[in-house]
This record gives structure tokens, C-alpha cells and sequence, in this order.
């Protein structure tokens, strides 16, 4: 196989990825981490071009910038995963003028001796974001971690091409051959070229995967810790014959409409503040799970009086507009509450009955809340 069959193949590879993380990552389910990834895989598709396009203007200067793109998408796994994890800042712009420098000075060395150093320094520099990846991809839960292996044995991969790179360098350099020119490195880029092209395949397998997953700002075990508390306190209500005990289901109200009239970032803004004024309208003994972005649930201590005051203030804070709004239209919620005596304290009838209420007063037209009824 010829260097232009493997640019080609490569070229079809790059924009059949970024086609597919875009259409079936980002679009489906935005947000800024797959808004990364996605621009990526643009710049990868970009780069493979330039790469056609060099050849057939016989532009060493055009084919030497054109790695630096593909270098920097690779840097974006990076980015992307550190901002899926909640991690700031996410070093995206640092990332971006590093390596718009490097692309800038393999242009401008490709005519010179010096590119062979240039070109091995930009592939350390992709090597140690490489293993900054790796490490990230390890942070990942239990199910995604197994899920990302593809995209972690790539980046090891890589960082060996890289090591292997260098140490040519060195030996060149220790034979008195180590000025190479953009020409005198064509050997080299076929073997880029084919370790590229495994990378975007896996590298989409993986945030495709973890992009449907969404964030993963909020623990697992988070919603374990709350059911067990939850199914405590309960049982000791139960025998205390405390009655005021309250599970909410608090939802927003058409969720899938908002997140077609706002772009990712301004959804999980508007998700973010729903999270906010249930945390500070509740109590601080209240006990709160999210289910979703757009679902959460409270177990209350309060007698019945309380309950109806706090959930008037919470509708009326959700639906408060404010300057900074992500999304210009009147928010609402719809909550469902299963009183705790009516279901002998059973955690699970009042989660089942609580969902029913808040579906119940979402069908009735959101903006409101209804109270479990329970069949005798």
C-alpha cells in the first residue's frame, strides 16, 4: 500500500468518525464534552485533507503544518474527558496555542534541518497528553472504564510511538545525522498515518460510549448512599410513629422541548440552577438524589403545613426569570409527594406513588403539584 492509499483511507476514516460522533454523539445528547470531541474529530478531518491536498500541490510546508491539527484533536480526548468529569479549568485554550504553535513552527521548519527535532518534540508533547488521557480514561466508573479500553490501549500505543520516535533522534543525532528535513521524513508517515487512522477508530468507539452516557460530575454512589439513609430514617419513623415524613419527586417540565430550544451548554445551565433551587429551598435535614438532570428526589421531615409552603416557594422559584437565564422562557417543575404514613413507611410504594402524583400533575399541564393517592 502506497503513502496516498493510506492518506485516502485515512481521509474516509476521519470524516466517517466525525460524522458519527457528531450525528450520533453531540446532536443526540450536547454537551461540552461531546462539543469537544466533536470539534476533535472536525480537526482531525481537517488535517487529513490538508494532507491530500499537500500532496497534490507538492507543498512540503502545507503537509508539515498539517500535523499539527490531528496532534491538537488527539489533545482534545484529553480536554473533553477532564470537562465530562466536572475538572476546571479543562485547559482547552493552552491546549489549542500549544499546539497552533507547534503546527506554525513544523510549517516553517519543513525547508530546514531543524524539522526532524520540531516534529519529535511535537510528538512528545502529544505523548505526554496521550498519558494524561490514559490517566483520566483510569478515573472512569467500573462499566465505562471496561468500555474505554480501546481508547486506552491507543493512547499507551501512542506514547510507545512516540518514545520510539524520539529514540531515532537520538541515535540519528548520535551518528551525526540528526538534521532532517520535511522530506527526509516521508519515510515515517505511512506508519503515522495507519497508527492514526486505529486511533480514530477507537477513539470513537470509546467517546461515542461515553458521550451517550453523559456527565460524570454526579457519584453512583451517591444515589446508594440516599436509599440507604432513606430506607433508615423511615424505619425508625415508623417506630417512632413520626408522621411527617414526605417523599418528592420533583421534575422539570419539558425537558425535551428546552433542549431543543437551547444548545448543550445552556441546557445543563438550566439543569444546573433546577439542582440549585431544590438544594435552596429544601431544608438542610432534608435528604436530596438526582435521578436525572431533570429529576430529583427529597425525602422531608415536615408535618404537611411546611410541605405545602415549601413546595409554593420552590414552583415559584423555578419559575422565576432572571438575567442570567441560559434559556429565555418561564421555567417549571411538576411534583409528585407521597406522605410516608400512607404507605406504612415503605420507601419503595412512596417513590412508585410519588412518580405517579408528578406524572399525573405533568399530564395536567406542569407548574403544579399533586399529592400520591393511595388505593386502600
Amino acid at each position: 500500500m502506497t503513502q496516498v492509499d493510506v492518506t485516502i483511507a485515512l481521509v474516509a476514516i476521519a470524516t466517517a468518525c466525525t460524522i458519527m460522533m457528531i450525528g450520533l454523539g453531540f446532536l443526540p445528547f450536547p454537551g461540552r464534552a461531546a462539543a469537544i470531541w466533536s470539534s476533535g474529530f472536525a480537526l482531525a478531518m481537517l488535517s487529513c485533507y490538508l494532507l491530500v491536498v499537500a500532496d497534490q500541490l507538492a507543498s512540503s510546508f502545507l503537509r508539515a503544518a498539517a500535523h499539527g491539527p490531528i496532534l491538537c484533536a488527539s489533545a482534545f480526548v484529553w480536554v473533553g474527558l477532564r470537562a465530562r468529569r466536572g475538572r476546571e479549568p479543562i485547559m482547552l485554550v493552552p491546549t489549542i496555542v500549544v499546539f497552533s504553535a507547534l503546527a506554525i513552527v513544523l510549517g516553517l521548519a519543513a525547508e530546514s534541518g531543524a524539522y526532524g527535532t520540531v516534529l519529535r518534540i511535537s510528538f512528545t508533547v502529544a505523548a505526554v497528553v496521550a498519558a494524561l488521557t490514559a490517566g483520566e480514561l483510569l478515573r472512569l466508573r467500573k462499566p465505562e472504564r471496561e468500555m474505554s479500553l480501546p481508547l486506552l490501549v491507543v493512547s499507551l500505543g501512542f506514547i510507545g510511538l512516540a518514545a520510539l520516535v524520539v529514540v531515532d533522534g537520538v541515535v540519528r543525532l548520535a551518528q551525526g545525522a540528526g538534521a532532517q528535513t520535511e522530506a527526509d521524513m516521508t519515510a515515517l508517515y505511512s506508519l503515522n498515518e495507519l497508527v492514526a487512522l486505529v486511533y480514530l477508530v477507537c477513539a470513537v468507539v470509546t467517546l461515542l460510549y461515553l458521550a451517550r452516557r453523559g456527565s460524570q460530575n454526579v457519584d453512583p454512589r451517591q444515589g446508594l448512599d440516599f436509599f440507604g439513609i432513606a430506607r433508615d430514617r423511615l424505619a425508625r419513623a415508623k417506630a417512632a410513629e413520626d408522621r411527617w415524613w414526605s417523599i418528592l419527586d420533583v421534575r422539570l417540565d419539558d425537558p425535551g422541548e428546552l433542549l431543543e430550544a437551547s444548545s448543550g451548554r445552556a441546557f445543563q445551565r438550566v439543569t444546573a440552577r433546577f439542582a440549585q433551587d431544590i438544594r435552596d429551598v429544601m431544608p438542610p435535614e432534608a435528604d436530596i438524589h438526582a435521578v436525572s438532570a431533570t429529576q430529583v428526589l427529597v425525602l422531608l421531615p415536615r408535618p404537611d403545613t411546611a410541605v405545602r409552603g415549601l413546595l409554593s416557594r420552590l414552583l415559584d422559584r423555578i419559575g422565576t426569570l432572571t438575567d442570567q437565564q441560559a434559556v429565555p422562557v418561564r421555567l417549571s417543575a411538576s411534583i409528585g409527594v407521597a406522605a410516608a404514613p400512607l404507605a406504612d413507611w415503605d420507601l419503595d410504594r412512596l417513590r412508585a406513588a410519588a412518580s405517579d402524583a408528578a406524572a399525573h400533575a405533568q399530564v395536567s399541564g406542569g407548574d403544579r403539584w399533586e399529592r400520591a393517592v393511595f388505593a386502600p
